[in-house]
């Protein structure tokens, strides 16, 4: 009986652990991205990626 009621403990301690919220918002304004700004592609990553897209199209 003790053993169930400590894994039962442990199980609910686990579960509530998981359950932080990490730097998230809690409000969104409508019509606005509230997420990072995107970086820049580099020279290289551009071209790799026009070098994919032909690859497809044929």
């Amino acid at each position: 009986m003790r053993v169930i009621f400590v894994g039962v403990a442990l199980a609910g301690i686990l579960a509530v652990a998981g359950c932080k919220d990490t730097n998230r918002p809690l409000s969104y304004d409508k019509g606005e991205y509230g997420g990072k700004a995107d970086t820049k592609l580099t020279k290289e990553q551009l071209e790799a990626l026009r070098q994919r897209g032909t690859q497809q199209a044929q």
